[in-house]
């Protein structure tokens, strides 16, 4: 088997004959992503119970901020590649990046919170895009391209344990210590990230900075916007998922909060209702590898590869279930408490979701697009879960105006839609690749 990047690798447990460079990018990813994803599975309930905001409008903050942080990595991205260069990016960002967690968890007043929320958003939007590319590269300057499929399987653990660790660890510092320190421990966090990457400099490749951008002829753009329009029906999908997806850091926590028994029964402890938040990436650790398994099985036992639009219908097969599940418990909790275990299920189901339509989503979108198109791609992936975010951001208002079965089922019945979406974009792709085909081998 071969990788995108050369021969694939026998893959082990730990990194053996990775550049020095790798361990400095592994660990401020980690602290980055734990500072992260540590404020943000606080954020819905501090704005209700330190601000005063109601529930809905909580959600609706807490959802247009991460869409924020899916549109500044265009920034991010335009500014490393014309004017600092990736690692100089990386370390200015970080600033505002402290500051924001400083600001947060010091001025509990709402002009004070927007500006946090604001830095936030740019300091962890402008880092995004460029981390895993100055890493390839890094890869790429010393040879080891063969490598890097390996190392990025180590990078997106290093997110998911940061955040795993994070989401679990910080709700349990807020109930003991309360918000102003559980939300300094981000701070620290990302400082520890800006020190570890200041240490790894001279690991790090000499980069080229684009002076001007190079203009395209009418032939590329006209190219260009095939392969959108080729692609446009998945991206508006995917947006509809995070829509969705992410309501797991507002309004999932809400119902929790109030509706829930979190007592983890036979186990005999609870958990708290933001800890949930820290289910999502934990199975993404456990079941990334079970599921690459899963598809390597199936396709052996079919005889042949499974498409990714498949995967993608299945993914959201399993999103309709989350939701549909969450709807069916929503009518029930209105007049008791019901298992915080229906949200476990609920998480599972939409994370497995998660595994098939995202990861699978961006590979497939990259596979399609053209040399020349392949950031241009990438980034219009981003922003289609900016768009999904700011829907969601705007549905945020109806919750506590319905009941949660209604709330959750006008959910399911938006993402059945999509379900049913998917399989017509994977049918019209599938056809449209055989008309290609057919019309290559008449030309041959």
């Amino acid at each position: 088997m071969t990788g995108a990047h050369g021969p694939a690798t026998k893959r082990s447990w730990l990194p053996i004959g990775h550049p020095a460079g790798f361990w400095y990018v592994f660990w401020a990813e980690l602290a980055e992503r734990a500072s992260f994803y540590g404020m943000r599975v606080l954020l819905a309930l501090y704005l209700v119970e330190v601000f005063g905001f109601a529930e809905n409008d909580s959600g609706s903050i807490v959802q247009l901020f991460t869409a924020a942080c899916y549109l500044t990595p265009i920034l991010g991205g335009f500014i490393a590649d014309h004017y600092l260069g990736r690692y100089r990016t990386i370390i200015w960002f970080c600033v505002p990046y402290i500051l924001g967690h400083v600001i947060l968890g010091v001025f509990q007043t709402e002009f004070f919170l927007f500006v946090a929320l604001f830095l936030l958003a740019l300091g962890s939007g402008s880092i995004k895009p460029n981390t895993s590319t100055l890493m390839g590269l890094m890869y790429e300057r010393l040879g080891k391209g063969h490598m890097l499929d390996e190392a990025f399987a180590y990078y997106y653990a290093a997110i998911n344990v940061g955040s795993t660790v994070a989401s679990l660890g910080l709700p349990l510092v807020q109930a003991r210590y309360g918000y102003e320190v559980a939300l300094l421990i981000p701070a620290l966090l990302i400082g520890a990230s800006m020190l570890v990457f200041m240490l790894g400099r001279h690991h790090f490749p000499p980069e080229e900075i684009r002076t001007r951008i190079t203009p395209r002829s009418a032939v590329q753009r006209h190219h260009e916007r095939q392969v959108l329009l080729r692609l446009g029906g998945i991206l508006v999908l995917i947006a509809i998922y995070w829509f969705v997806a992410d309501q797991a850091s507002s309004t999932w926590v809400f119902f929790a909060n109030a509706r829930m028994d979190l007592t983890l029964w036979p186990f005999g402890f609870s958990i708290s209702a933001a800890q949930t938040q820290g289910l999502n990436p934990l199975i993404i650790i456990i079941f990334t590898p079970i599921l690459a398994l899963l598809w390597q099985r199936a396709e052996a036992a079919r005889g042949r590869v499974i498409l990714p639009t498949d995967k993608m219908v299945i993914g959201f097969v399993l999103t309709v279930a989350a939701l549909a599940l969450l709807a069916v418990v929503g009518w029930f909790a209105e007049t008791a408490k019901v298992s915080v275990w229906f949200l476990v299920a609920a998480t599972f189901l939409i994370t497995l979701g998660e595994l098939c339509i995202s990861v699978v989503g961006l590979q497939l979108c990259y596979l399609v697009a053209p040399m020349s198109m392949k950031s241009q791609v990438t980034a219009v992936f981003l922003l289609m879960t900016f768009a999904g975010d700011t829907f969601g951001a705007l549905f945020d208002q109806l919750y506590g105006q319905v009941g949660n079965g209604v709330y959750f089922g006008i959910q399911a019945v938006i993402a059945l839609f999509a379900a049913i979406g998917m399989v017509l974009v994977a049918r019209s792709l599938e056809r449209r690749e055989q008309r290609e085909l057919e019309a290559e081998r008449k030309s041959a």
